[in-house]
């Protein structure tokens, strides 16, 4: 586990990491806007088990890392009508990753459609995804 802290804003953001990230190949990755309620409490909209099973597929995979953002005011992308949705915020993330030498990652999402923006300018890369709750 390692802690990162926004400078700007002084919030503290937890980085669950198992095994050996910095090899060779795609890293496992969730990124992830920590709601106590529902992620502790299991209570609210979203689904409960999306990070308990996110958590499980990287203990079974061997290695990966989940990012716990806990300023879930500062939304993490921009609800859009139709279509795919695009992450625009992908800054802090990016850094944390970067700094742990992650460069190729294949995401933890039941969102494969997402495109995330400016991740090339901190030398990161999505080889794919792969479902967290839809093949349970």
């Amino acid at each position: 586990m390692r802690i990162f802290t926004d400078q700007t804003h002084g919030v503290e953001h937890v980085v669950l990491i198992k095994g050996d990230i910095t090899t060779a190949g795609p890293v496992l990755t969730r990124t992830h806007a920590l709601h106590e309620a529902s992620d502790i409490l299991g209570l609210g909209p979203k689904p409960v088990r999306e990070l308990p099973r996110a958590m499980e597929l990287i203990a079974a995979e061997g290695r990966g890392v989940v990012c716990l953002f806990r300023e879930p005011r500062h939304a993490l992308y921009a609800p859009e009508d139709d279509g795919p949705r695009t992450i625009k915020q992908t800054g802090l993330g990016a850094q944390i990753l970067s700094k742990l030498g992650v460069e190729e990652l294949e995401l933890l999402t039941d969102s494969p459609a997402t495109t995330y923006l400016g991740l090339d300018a901190y030398g990161l890369s999505i080889t794919g995804t792969r479902p967290i709750l839809k093949d349970t």
